[in-house]
Formats: structure tokens, sequence, C-alpha cells
């Protein structure tokens, strides 16, 4: 699966034109034929406050047709001028990445995103290493995906992304499991493979 962030930083006093805006960009690219958008808020950690909108793709392909689809579309265009025109917050992105490990759960809500440095030789080491981290999460709601950049400004990351239901039940299933001898020494293992950099936890908000 391939998937696209878009980034937006509100400008103070203007968040929800900035928040109303992303929600007419997410309409327009399902529209163009994205396989799924979501919109989320960083609550805590790197970029806490931004909003970050996701699109999701089949393939590099698809992916390609659908950014091409909202290139030649009237009310994307007509979006950008708006944003041109009164700006409500600063947007980065689109970049786009694809996971190397693990599925995408679409009934999970909240995330929590750990980025390691990682050279491009360790990252098949490293995405072996998610089944078995699933299977200690397997009976706490909570799932496990990796992915790596394909379009970005910094290539030289990888993404372990952690998701649930609900944020209680993520907080709780990073106190039992995250917690145990198990985990901390496979956590031991992945620092080994690359430098965890960043962190952020965020929320749908749909």
């Amino acid at each position: 699966m391939f998937a696209s962030r878009r980034i937006s930083t509100p400008i103070v006093g203007k968040r929800e034109m900035a928040l109303s805006r992303m929600r007419t960009a997410a309409g327009i690219i399902s529209r163009c034929g994205a396989s799924g958008v979501d919109i989320t808020q960083v609550l805590g950690g790197y970029g806490a406050g931004t909003f970050h909108l996701y699109a999701y793709f089949q393939s590099m392909e698809h992916s390609m047709e659908v950014a091409n689809n909202v290139r030649h579309d009237k009310a994307a265009a007509k979006l950008e001028e708006e944003r041109e025109l009164t700006p409500s917050a600063h947007i980065t992105g689109p970049e786009l990445a694809r996971t190397i490990a693990g599925d995408v759960n679409p009934d999970h809500v909240t995330t929590m995103v750990r980025e390691y440095i990682m050279p491009r030789e360790n990252l098949s080491k490293a995405a072996a290493m998610v089944p078995d981290i699933q299977k200690m999460l397997n009976d706490h709601g909570i799932n496990i995906t990796m992915w790596v950049p394909v379009i970005a400004e910094d290539m030289k990351r990888v993404l372990a992304v952690y998701s649930a239901t609900d944020m209680k039940t993520l907080g709780k299933g990073i106190d039992e499991v995250g917690m145990t001898d198990e985990f901390q020494a496979m956590l031991v293992e992945a620092s080994k493979l690359g430098t965890l950099d960043r962190a952020f936890g965020m929320v749908n908000i749909n």
C-alpha cells in the first residue's frame, strides 16, 4: 500500500479555516480516485497541533493517476487560489510512502508514530521484526505497520506506526506490552538497525 501525506500548520486565529480547507481537499482527493482519506490532528510530540491529510493508494501507478486527476480538477484549482488569496496555514507535502511490513487497519483512529533514521541496507531486517511484534500486540487491540518514503524531503527514515480503535486502548497496550522485557529487548535490537529520531501521537478528526 502507498500513502501520501500533507501537513497543515494553522496560522494563529485561522485554525477552523485551515481545517475546513483540509476537509475540502480530502473530498477532492477522494473524488479523484484515492482508496481512502484520513484527516488527523497531532496531539503530542513532533508537530503537535498540526493537521495531517493522508490519502491511500493500491500502487504507485494508482497514486500518480490520482495526483494527475487532482492537478486537472477545477475544485482543486479553486482551493489553491483561495489559499493564496487568504492564507490560513502553512502547507507541506504531499510526500509519498509505502508499507514494507504489516497491514493497515482502516477501523483504527488513534496512532503513535516512531521515526527511525536507518540505512537502506537495514530495511529488510527491520521489516522482518514486524510479524513478531504484531504477535505480541494481537491480544491488546494494537496494529503495527512499517513505512518507508518513496517521494520525500528526507529519504533516510523508517516509520513504525502503532494504531488502535481509541486512545485508551493504545495506552493500555503500551502499558501491558511495551514495558515487557520481551518488547524492550526487541527495541534494543531495533536500535542496532537505526536511530529513533522523533515520535508523535495523533487521532483521526474526519
